[in-house]
């Protein structure tokens, strides 16, 4: 009995190895793509912004907070592709290499070769829960900070310069003078961003104040124009002194403290009454809710699909190119359809189901597939009636896409 014992817990070695092996190859190219294009849409991003940042009091460190801020929202996006990419290309050269089918001709089913593409999907997946509940928010949060403090900046700029500086798209300010005591002389803000009001401000004096963590603009001895744009009536306010929230011009909701992206998740399943977001736009708070919910799903979505596709030794003969393409139209189209449900989400019941459908029904469908659904357009080698089933959808659809790929062939025959 011991012999067999040892024999046993020899054979199980190499699987393990294998499992390992997989792993490594997979999580190395996910991981170097989610740098390469993180980083790529990150400075995108970041050149938006190159004008504020240089004006900025001290550009570097605003560059680097901005830069680490924007990373959790950009990594929301690429963690799914960025994984349908890894584990595609590496089962396509664990293919070329034949190095699955040797793990076929021992024995070695697909499933089990799925399962550690399917457990970084996993690992990833949870990274992606903890980021769209914990890390974004506070990131949005912060993000947020960082740029009025940067904006503000705009201000000094604006004194120095003499002449009128844009603050924010339909937002301008113009200084005169700068004043001993770190006040500003003789100043005009012009906030053109309503379509149905102008406000124009004129003050004597002004200075830049820290309340409660947000950039206060305080006006003394001025008045206020505003202009209606449907009749271009004016009306005059004079004041003594007055404050603008400078957040306000950075910030595309500017009433209130917090945006919905910027919000916790048990801030948004129990909206403070007093913010202005859950009383005039609880659409926006049920849409960033079911985002929140379901988004972070996807990189298990795309493992799934990429295990089910390229998971098996196929030679060129049965369409492997064409079946890792279909894969990845597959992982397309649904995170297309995701997103547009998401964005319908707050105000339709419809797409609110279908946010939550979406992710779950593809894991569940591809997940059975990999289980009792064979390999796809290979013949029944499945296990009972059901894996039949899916099999003979498998082969229709790799029939299906193999005829429209000859076809251009043909036409230039």
């Amino acid at each position: 009995m011991a012999p067999l014992v040892r024999r046993s817990a020899t054979a199980r070695a190499p699987m393990q190895l294998i499992e390992q092996y997989i792993f490594r190859r997979v999580a190395v190219v996910t991981l170097s793509t989610l740098v390469v294009v993180t980083t790529i849409v990150l400075s995108t991003q970041l050149l938006s912004r190159v004008a504020m940042l240089t004006r900025s009091g001290d550009a570097f460190l605003t560059f680097v907070q901005i830069a680490v801020f924007l990373i959790p929202s950009m990594a929301m996006v690429v963690i799914p592709f960025a994984l349908l990419v890894g584990a595609m290309r590496t089962l396509n050269a664990m293919n070329a290499d034949s190095e699955l089918a040797v793990l076929e001709s021992a024995g070695r089913s697909p499933a089990l070769t799925a399962r550690p593409v399917v457990l970084l999907a996993l690992l990833l997946t949870l990274a992606s829960l903890l980021i769209a509940h914990v890390a974004e928010p506070w990131s949005n949060r912060n993000l947020r900070d960082a740029i009025a403090r940067a904006s503000a900046d705009l201000i000094r700029s604006a004194a120095q310069a003499g002449t009128f500086q844009m603050i924010a798209a339909g937002s301008y300010l113009q200084i005169a003078e700068q004043l001993p005591g770190g006040e500003f002389g003789k100043l005009a803000l012009v906030d053109a961003r309503d379509p149905k009001t102008e406000l124009i401000y004129h003050a004597k004096r002004g200075s830049l104040l820290e309340v409660q963590g947000s950039t206060v603009l305080v006006l003394l001895d001025g008045e206020v124009h505003r202009r209606n744009r449907a009749d271009n009536n004016v009306s005059i306010i004079s004041f003594a002194s007055t404050a603008l929230d400078f957040t306000q011009f950075t910030s595309s909701n500017a009433s209130a403290k917090y945006r919905p992206q910027e919000m916790e998740t048990s801030q948004l399943l129990s909206p403070d009454p007093n913010n202005v977001a859950a009383r005039d736009a609880p659409s926006e708070i049920r849409r960033e809710l079911h985002r929140r919910m379901t988004e972070w799903l996807y990189p298990l979505v795309f493992g799934l699909i990429a295990a089910y596709f390229v998971g098996t030794a196929r030679t060129n003969r049965q369409q492997q190119p064409i079946v890792s393409i279909m894969g990845g139209l597959l992982a397309l189209v649904l995170r297309v359809i995701g997103f547009v449900a998401v964005s319908n989400s707050g105000t339709s019941t419809f797409f609110a189901a279908v946010t939550y459908i979406v992710p779950i029904g593809a894991i569940i469908v591809v997940s059975t597939l990999i289980l009792y659904g064979g390999r796809l357009g290979t013949g029944p080698v499945a296990r009972g009636p059901l894996g039949r089933l899916y099999d003979a959808m498998g082969t229709l659809l790799a029939a299906i896409i193999a005829r429209i790929w000859r076809r251009p062939k043909e036409q230039a025959t």
